[in-house]
């Protein structure tokens, strides 16, 4: 939960996009959470209720900014099962996501100063 020596947070939003049945695409889920660096998802499951097992790898795209320094990343993914042997089983929904490490806010102490003068 610290990285060198600085507790920090990890925000995931996301947008979840699929195919109509008709012409175009449309908004299946949208999410957001806040979690520590260990307790952070692997993976965000489909909502594609067609979908079986599939999901979106968001894991190493987390390690990878936290290893890289970086605060955020704003990306997409493809479903795991849009790479499946049997072409009428692939899904096509995506994500849109961003990932940032947040530090919470933290008063700073006031140092004392001490002082060698006496007041008359």
């Amino acid at each position: 939960m610290t990285s060198q020596g600085h507790m920090y947070y990890i925000v995931l939003e996301w947008q979840e996009q699929g195919l109509l049945q008709t012409a175009g695409r449309q908004l299946w889920r949208q999410g957001r959470m806040v979690c520590a660096p260990n307790d952070c998802p692997q993976r965000l499951p489909c909502s594609n209720p067609e979908c079986e097992g599939g999901g979106f790898e968001l894991g190493d795209r987390v390690a990878a900014l936290l290893a890289s320094g970086k605060n955020s990343e704003q990306n997409s993914l493809i479903c795991r099962n849009a790479i499946h042997q049997d072409r009428a089983k692939r899904c096509l929904h995506t994500i849109i996501y961003s990932v940032a490490c947040v530090r919470p806010y933290q008063r700073q102490k006031t140092p004392v100063v001490a002082s060698n003068s006496t007041v008359a």
